[in-house]
């Protein structure tokens, strides 16, 4: 049996070598712990990019419409997220991409089988706001409740939205790359 250390003892055993004994293992645990739980795809700006190709393969086979994908984006448009929504008893199944665009902002693109009014009903009330050309097809400019510029095209039907805080030039871009 050992018994316990008396004062003079402690303060003997003290010393900056037992003390990085000790740490060097807490230290080692620790930096593996950091290691092994860095998020993956984070770039150092803190934006998650996610690989969209899985989800507009699954949307083309569930949406029930021909779906219209980017095409020849530069690397500096990054994906953010993607949202595939099935048809529900009272709508028509829709998906979504989001990006962060070349000069930061948010941009969208938006896709259903609705009726046109009903798809741009979920960014609230819009505003006309003329045409825009995208590849030499007009698309309908709108300005939402939050000044956003939403897009709007209709190819048979599938209602296509591109929006977001994006300047039109990169909304425009955007819009020009679906395929």
């Amino acid at each position: 049996m050992t018994r316990p250390l008396n004062p003079a003892d402690r303060q003997r055993l003290r010393t900056p070598a037992n003390l990085w004994r000790a740490l060097i293992p807490l230290l080692v645990i620790v930096g593996l712990v950091v290691l092994l739980n860095r998020p993956n795809g984070q770039s150092p700006d803190g934006v998650h990019v996610v690989d969209p190709g899985p989800a507009i393969a699954a949307a083309r086979q569930q949406a029930g419409f021909a779906v219209l994908a980017p095409d020849g984006l530069s690397a500096r448009w990054r994906p953010t997220s993607t949202e595939l929504l099935p048809a529900g008893p009272s709508e028509a199944a829709s998906f979504r991409i989001g990006y962060v665009s070349p000069a930061g902002q948010y941009a969208e693109l938006f896709q259903s089988a609705d009726a046109p009014d009903a798809v741009a009903a979920h960014y609230g009330p819009l505003t006309t706001d003329g045409t825009a050309s995208v590849g030499g097809v007009g698309w309908q400019r709108y300005r939402t409740s939050s000044d956003r510029l939403l897009l709007r095209h209709t190819i048979g039907t599938v209602t296509v939205i591109v929006t977001g805080s994006a300047g039109q030039d990169e909304l425009v871009e955007l819009a020009g790359s679906l395929r």
